[in-house]
């Protein structure tokens, strides 16, 4: 046990080495590895303790501490499979609206590398779906600069897609928000209560087209279950996913970051079904 815990332990430290190294700097919420890193090594501690003096540190401890980590473990794995169950999802189709969601920005306010890899992937379902327009969803970055959004459409213009066919969610600094303002936003363009005009070829144009039952999320293949099923709880739409590649080095974290974000949002009921809304 106690080297199944050291192990553990080397693993955690060195993929965290790993991660700076690779990206140059600190990865967000890279602080989890050096978290399982010091609870494999309490593990361990309390083992050594228990051998030395066990008058101190009880078996029932012990036992307590290696239960409650195995809990931990087995809790973490399961969310992982969750996550990894919807990476590559079989449907498909040519829905009317999709949802392009943001990654953050780099420092001096350009695309990061996993913002392009979904903008790249939106470019390559546009070509296939020609009549769905998109929302990129993503607001202002932590200088509080420019919105993801704004620099999302300028990527896309530039490599050919049409300003008519985008539309700007720019609210939005997380998950959950990235799916209820988005929504939101396409309720508003849909509600005669308060019309939308937008430009397109030089004229402008008024939307009333009715709330679609099916959006496509465009995000990383590792984000698709999450987006999918908070669009689908707090939104009542079906989520078409289609997923954008995610970098192999920096994939394992991001699998256990979204593992643990899976359950935050699972514990606020962010994931529980909503009443559902009434169609037109």
């Amino acid at each position: 046990m106690t080297a199944f815990f050291l192990s553990a332990a080397g693993f955690c430290a060195v993929y965290f080495v790993v991660l700076c190294v690779y990206a140059r700097q600190l990865v967000a919420q890279s602080w989890i590895w050096l978290f399982f890193a010091l609870v494999c090594l309490c593990n361990v501690l309390f083992r050594w303790l228990h051998a030395r003096t066990p008058g101190k540190v009880s078996l029932f401890w012990l036992i307590q501490i290696h239960t409650l980590s195995f809990l931990g473990m087995a809790v973490l794995m399961a969310s992982g499979l969750a996550v990894a169950s919807g990476m590559h999802p079989k449907a498909k189709g040519q829905p009317e609206y999709a949802i392009v969601l943001g990654a953050g920005l780099k420092p001096d306010g350009s695309l990061s590398k996993t913002l392009k890899q979904r903008l790249d992937t939106a470019l390559d379902f546009a070509a296939k779906s020609p009549e769905t327009r998109f929302i990129l969803s993503g607001g202002y970055d932590r200088r509080g600069r420019r919105t993801e959004a704004e620099v999302m459409a300028e990527y896309l213009m530039k490599q050919g897609l049409p300003k008519k066919r985008l539309l700007l969610e720019v609210q939005s600094k997380n998950t959950y928000e990235n799916m209820v303002y988005s929504y939101a936003l396409l309720h508003r363009v849909n509600n005669e209560d308060y019309p939308v005009f937008i430009e397109a070829e030089g004229r402008w144009v008024l939307l009333t087209t009715p709330d679609p039952d099916v959006v496509a999320v465009i995000s990383s293949d590792f984000h698709l279950y999450r987006a999918s099923a908070i669009l689908e709880a707090q939104c009542d739409m079906q989520a078409l996913g289609v997923p954008a590649p995610s970098d192999r080095v920096l994939f394992m974290h991001y699998l256990a970051r979204e593992s643990i974000a899976l359950l935050k949002d699972k514990y606020l009921g962010r994931l529980n079904k909503r009443q559902s809304r009434e169609r037109k």
